[in-house]
C-alpha cells in the first residue's frame, strides 16, 4: 500500500456536529469540505478566515468539478477478471469465510473510527466498503480515511474493496479512481494488487457475492434540471459493468445456480420521505437473472439501518433488502419519517429508531457494520452496531438458485423491535 501522507496538517478528526443537516447539493457538499479542511487546530482561528481567504477556493473547486468531464470508466485487464474465489482461508478449512461490510462510513468521525476498529475485531478475511466518502470524496479525504498510515479503515487478511458512492462523486470520481482503487484488491505475498474497476465478485461453489457500480451516472451536471424528476441521475449500471456481467461473470447463464448477494451503494425500494427508489439498476439486473429468481441485497445511501420483506416492484428482481448506510455518518432521527406513497413502505420490516444516550436535545441512531460469514452454502449476515452484536440472518444456498433462511431476533434488552404488523420471521421467509 503507498506511503500516503495527510495532505493537510490542519486536518484533524471531524466532529459529529460537522455534518448534521447535510443535503444532497453539490455546492453545499462542497463548501463544507472546504470549510472543514481549513479549520486550523489553533484558537486563533475565526470563521470569517474561512470567507474572507478561501471562498474562492471553493467556487474554484465547485465549478471545476460541477462541470468537469468525470474520472475515465476503469474495466478489468487480461491480468484479473474481476472474479475472485473465496472458498479457503488461511485458517482451518472447515472456518467460515469472513467477509466485513460498511456503508456511508467515510466521515472520519470518532464513531467511524470506532465502527473500524470494531469490523476489524472479528479479524476478517475480506473489508468491504460500500460507497460515500465526505463530503466529495476529495483527495485529502480519501487518503485520510483509507490510505494514510494513520487512517482507521480495516483492510482484511485477505482483500479489501470499494463501491462508489454518489459523495466520490461529487469530485468526479477522481481520488476514488485514482488514489483509492490501487491500493485495494487482493492482499498477496508482493502486495496489495489493485482493484481496477468499481464492481467485483467474490464467489464459492454455492454463493455469489457482487459489488455493482450504482454510484457512476448518480450526479447530474445540470443544476436545477437535474431536480425534476424526469432528469433526475437514475444510478443505472454503466454499460461496461452490464458487458462484464454478461461476458465475464456469465450471470445471465441459466446453468449456474449459485445463491447471489448483491452489494450496491443505492437503493432499490425505501419506506421513507426524501429517499428515492432507484429501479433502473433493479429492472437492468432483472434482465439478466429474471424476476422470479430471489437474491439478497445489501445497500446504503439512506442513513439508517433497516430490513425489508421480499419485494418484487416495476420490473425488478425478487429481493430480500438490508440498509446498512449508518457506517460513519450521524443518523438525524428526525429525518426517519415514513412515506406511504414508497414502494417498500409496506415491505420495511424494522428501522433502528434507537437514540444514543446524551443526544436527547437532537436524537441521533447508532453506528454499525455487518459481518458476513460464509461457510459453503451456508451464509450468515450478523448485523452490529459499536455496542455490540444486534441480530443475524442465516441462508443456505439450495443449490437451485434460491436460498432458504432464518433469523435471529435481537434481545428485548436492545431496544430493536419490529415495524407495527410486522413480525422478525418476515424478514427472511
Amino acid at each position: 500500500m503507498p506511503d500516503k501522507k495527510i495532505d493537510n496538517d490542519k486536518f484533524d478528526v471531524r466532529k459529529t456536529t460537522d455534518y448534521l443537516k447535510l443535503n444532497r447539493w453539490f455546492s453545499a457538499n462542497h463548501f463544507r469540505t472546504e470549510k472543514t479542511k481549513e479549520k486550523p487546530k489553533v484558537a486563533e482561528f475565526q470563521p470569517g478566515d474561512f470567507f474572507s481567504r478561501k471562498i474562492f477556493r471553493w467556487f474554484y473547486y465547485y465549478i471545476q468539478n460541477r462541470f468537469g468531464f468525470n474520472h475515465s470508466y476503469t474495466c478489468y485487464d487480461n491480468t484479473q477478471t474481476g472474479v475472485f474465489r473465496i472458498d479457503k482461508t488461511t485458517d482451518t478449512q472447515n472456518d467460515p469465510v469472513v467477509i466485513g461490510i460498511a456503508g456511508d462510513w467515510g466521515t472520519y468521525t470518532a464513531q467511524s473510527i470506532e465502527v473500524a476498529k470494531k469490523m476489524g475485531g472479528h479479524n476478517p478475511h475480506y473489508t468491504i466498503h460500500i460507497g460515500d466518502t465526505y463530503f466529495v470524496g476529495a483527495p485529502h479525504e480519501i487518503i485520510n480515511n483509507f490510505i494514510a498510515p494513520e487512517s482507521p479503515w480495516f483492510r482484511g487478511s485477505k482483500g479489501s474493496f470499494a463501491l462508489l458512492g454518489n459523495h466520490e462523486m461529487y469530485a468526479r470520481g477522481i481520488a476514488y479512481f485514482d488514489e483509492l482503487l490501487p491500493t485495494l484488491g487482493l492482499n498477496e505475498p508482493g502486495g496489495w494488487t489493485g482493484q481496477q474497476a468499481p464492481y467485483f465478485c467474490l464467489e464459492n461453489d454455492h454463493w455469489r457475492i457482487l459489488g455493482l457500480d450504482t454510484g457512476y451516472h448518480s450526479i447530474g451536471k445540470i443544476p436545477v434540471i437535474e431536480m425534476i424528476p424526469w432528469f433526475a441521475p437514475n444510478c443505472r449500471f454503466p454499460k461496461k459493468m452490464m458487458q462484464w456481467l454478461k461476458e465475464i461473470v456469465k450471470l445471465d447463464d441459466p446453468g449456474d445456480k449459485r445463491s447471489l448477494l448483491i452489494l450496491t451503494h443505492h437503493q432499490y425500494i425505501s419506506a421513507f420521505k426524501n429517499e428515492t427508489e432507484y429501479i433502473t439498476p433493479a429492472r437492468q439486473l432483472a434482465s439478466l437473472i429474471g424476476r422470479d429468481r430471489p437474491v439478497l441485497w445489501i445497500w446504503g445511501h439512506e442513513h439508517k439501518f433497516s430490513l425489508y420483506e421480499k419485494a418484487c416492484v416495476d420490473g425488478g428482481p425478487l429481493v430480500y433488502g438490508r440498509c446498512i448506510g449508518h457506517g460513519g455518518m450521524p443518523l438525524e432521527l428526525d429525518k426517519f419519517a415514513r412515506d406511504k406513497n414508497k414502494k417498500g413502505f409496506d415491505k420495511l420490516v424494522m428501522v433502528d429508531e434507537r437514540p444514543v444516550p446524551g443526544t436527547e436535545d437532537y436524537p441521533l441512531g447508532f453506528n454499525g457494520y455487518a459481518m458476513i460469514k460464509l461457510s459453503g452454502a451456508d451464509l450468515r449476515i450478523e448485523y452490529h452496531d459499536t455496542n455490540g452484536h444486534l441480530l443475524s440472518e442465516h441462508w443456505k444456498a439450495d443449490g437451485a438458485g434460491r436460498m432458504i433462511g432464518d433469523i435471529t431476533p435481537p434481545q428485548p434488552l436492545t431496544g430493536l423491535h419490529e415495524e407495527k404488523d410486522k413480525n422478525w420471521n418476515d424478514a427472511v421467509k
